[in-house]
């Protein structure tokens, strides 16, 4: 496979070279439009030279531009587990908190009969209370009657 692509890179060279030797010959009689003089083949090789540069220019944005979007799909796609993986976690989490919320619901339950039942024992406290202090009071007044001499 690498020697393909050595083969493929070597076939491209020589293909771009080849290229750039039928443009080289091209321009040698080429003219300017305004004043119809003759290039120099100085000019040709300078203009040749500020083609290659730039040239140079595209491929390395090129490469730099693949690089990006490879980055970028890499980052898409770790982005995307995570979302998946933050899916299943939520849901998780979403169900453990149903299964918190009726253990609490459960305790509130009992509480609120705790409160209920603790209700109770105070009002039949309180109505002993009052029973007692009503016979108390019956009896008090019954002792003074009677400690009350006869008449």
């Amino acid at each position: 496979m690498v020697q393909q692509r050595d083969e493929m890179l070597a076939q491209v060279q020589r293909a771009v070279q080849e290229f750039m030797e039928y443009r080289k010959e091209k321009s040698r009689g080429a003219v300017y439009s305004r004043t119809g003089r003759k290039l120099s083949s100085q000019e040709v090789d300078n203009y040749q030279t500020v083609e290659s540069a730039k040239e140079q220019e595209v491929i390395q944005a090129r490469v730099e531009n693949f690089k990006l979007l490879n980055k970028i799909q890499k980052l898409e796609a770790l982005l995307k587990e995570k979302d998946q993986l933050a899916e299943g976690l939520h849901m998780i989490d979403f169900e453990q908190l149903k299964i918190n919320n009726v253990d609490l619901n459960e305790k509130i339950e009992e509480r609120n009969e705790d409160i209920i039942k603790l209700k109770q024992k105070v009002t039949s406290t309180v109505q002993v209370l009052t029973h007692i202090k009503e016979k108390l009071h019956f009896l008090e007044v019954r002792l003074k009657l009677l400690s009350l001499p006869c008449k």
